[in-house]
């Protein structure tokens, strides 16, 4: 039983130390006190800009309906690559979509590694708008 909780505790720590800050303030994202990206955001988009303004990542909160058992899901549109994902298990929001990108590899020191691009769709996409368009 130590040794589990030993364990356990190693591995909560290392997750922390590889933890990245993202802190959102006016219109700048940052990332462990770097200048990052861009940002910019109304009711339900978020838009992300690389620094020099050539990359754009929308972010949408898109509600099914307006009844009780009506559901919300994200999309997320990588503009330039002309693709995006949709999700329901993870409602993205700036800050999570940003430390995701973070986590795998899909942003690295501020600059985006688009051969990670459809890893990460893979790893998140849920094919929402599929499924509503079947019913």
């Amino acid at each position: 039983m130590k040794k589990a909780l030993l364990s356990l505790l190693v591995l909560i720590s290392i997750s922390f130390a590889q933890a990245q800050n993202v802190k959102f303030k006016k219109g700048i994202v940052y990332s462990n006190t770097n200048e990052c990206l861009k940002y910019s955001e109304s009711a339900n988009v978020v838009e992300l800009k690389s620094i020099d303004g050539t990359q754009t990542v929308l972010l949408k909160f898109i509600r099914t309906g307006v009844g009780p058992n009506e559901g919300l899901y994200t999309k997320v549109i990588f503009v330039e690559q002309n693709k995006s994902f949709t999700s329901r298990s993870y409602i993205f929001t700036k800050k999570l979509l940003v430390s995701k990108m973070i986590f795998d590899g899909l942003l690295t020191d501020c600059i985006y590694d688009y051969t990670k691009l459809d890893v990460f769709i893979a790893k998140y996409d849920e094919r929402i708008e599929e499924t509503l368009i079947r019913y």
